[in-house]
């Protein structure tokens, strides 16, 4: 049952992505109980079990089919990453066959904010270059992508009027500045109203963040960037090996 406290849409949709999973709530072509059943078996009115409906389809999880019912949806692509190895979202989609489009790109210079002039090192009288734009697949937006650089590394007028795509890519290509690696934390965060309204989604909603720092080889920070995943399109994965040392002792 779904508990009496906001956001009441995204608790639904839990318990009905949970129901999915386990089996429960599907039948054997694949068929879902109708808004009226759900909205008795969890004790929510049907605008609420709309709304979580609406969550799950965003998210791939159902398709809904007029005057037919709401199905559980065929496996979608989804764009598997190790973190070992830093690659582009572009370079990622391309290797499994799926196919990504950039929105329109948001580019500016202007002065850092706090956060970002710590994380690059900077001071509050530097200009960064900031470069956001959101992926889609097909028409439906999967990511919100930000890249804050300093302009000493790369200004607006270095990419030009058409640019739509990675900033780690264009350095890769043009290998300038070196690059070396980068730290990245990963966590959940629910989407503000802005990043909600890219995405198409409702503020509070759950996403995956990415927060990195890439480094080049003389140690500066070179872009600072901020990834926001809709779950279900994205999954990510860390390899972990055993030390030599303790295979050594053991052996």
């Amino acid at each position: 049952m779904v508990r009496k406290s906001a956001p009441l849409a995204q608790q639904a949709a839990n318990e009905i992505l949970s129901g999915i999973r386990s089996g429960k709530l599907v039948s054997r072509d694949g068929l879902l109980p109708s808004e009226a059943e759900l909205s008795q078996r969890f004790n929510v009115s049907r605008a609420t079990i709309r709304e979580a409906l609406a969550k799950l389809e965003h998210a791939a999880v159902i398709v809904r089919k007029h005057g037919v019912g709401t199905f559980v949806a065929p496996p979608q692509p989804v764009i598997d990453a190790g973190l070992e190895e830093l690659e582009s979202l572009e370079t990622l989609a391309q290797r499994i066959g799926l196919e990504t489009q950039m929105g329109k790109v948001a580019i500016e210079e202007r002065a850092p904010l706090p956060a970002e002039a710590e994380r690059l090192q900077l001071t509050p009288q530097d200009q960064v270059l900031s470069v956001a734009r959101v992926m889609l697949t097909g028409k439906r937006p999967v990511a919100y992508l930000v890249d804050i650089v300093p302009v000493s590394y790369l200004s607006r007028q270095d990419l030009g009027d058409t640019f739509n795509g990675s900033i780690l890519d264009l350095w890769l290509h043009k290998k300038q500045p070196v690059l070396s690696h980068s730290r990245t934390d990963i966590v959940p965060e629910a989407a503000d109203e802005v990043i909600a309204h890219k995405l198409r989604l409702d503020p509070g909603d759950i996403l995956l963040k990415l927060e990195a720092q890439l480094f080049a080889r003389d140690g500066k920070v070179v872009d600072y960037s901020l990834s926001y995943f809709v779950p279900g399109h994205f999954h990510f994965h860390v390899v972990r090996r055993i030390p030599m040392r303790r295979i050594g002792k053991n052996s």
